[in-house]
């Protein structure tokens, strides 16, 4: 797949089967984060890989959207300085889009109790946590079309201006 491909096919998997991911499909979806590039190129985030399934349904109950930890086979857990959110979007969407072309899905898990979140995976209070990522292959069903919606995004003009607002 090109990387056009990719970003026009993502779209969020809340369900996964239970098909485990290979070490090396792991490794390469976070060795994307890793690359991610950053401000500055200070590379702020430190990532917890999650397999285990009783820290990931424990996860899945510290936000109201982020039930679909429970069913991923694996997980990762976005963590940095407060002041890096830009940054951990950066590595987030590198490890989306490197899973998606390995045929993996994927969904942001906000945590609603991020303290709760914290505690459950030994994460210092000077560091911030308040996102995950569940992965996993996706559940095929009649709510997962293959491929996305036609006109499932705003028109470009709708979304793009040049050079000035409205303009």
């Amino acid at each position: 797949m090109t990387v056009s491909e990719v970003i026009s096919t993502k779209r969020a998997v809340r369900q996964f089967t239970a098909e485990p991911l290979s070490q090396e499909a792991m490794r390469s979806i976070l060795n994307a984060g890793r690359r991610a590039q950053s401000s500055k190129n200070t590379q702020p985030w430190h990532f917890i890989a999650i397999r285990d399934r009783t820290t990931l349904r424990q996860l899945a109950e510290c936000g109201a959207y982020a039930g679909h930890l429970a069913g991923a086979p694996f997980a990762v857990a976005l963590v940095a300085s407060t002041a890096a959110s830009f940054d951990l979007g950066q590595a987030a969407a590198s490890m989306q889009l490197a899973a998606w072309e390995l045929g993996i899905g994927s969904c942001i898990a906000s945590m609603g109790e991020p303290e709760k979140a914290r505690a459950i995976l030994g994460i210092p209070q000077d560091l911030g946590f308040d996102v995950a990522i569940s992965f996993g292959y996706p559940l095929p069903s009649r709510e997962q079309p293959s491929a996305p919606k036609p006109h499932g995004r705003k028109p470009f003009d709708e979304v793009i201006f040049w050079e000035r607002w409205g303009g």
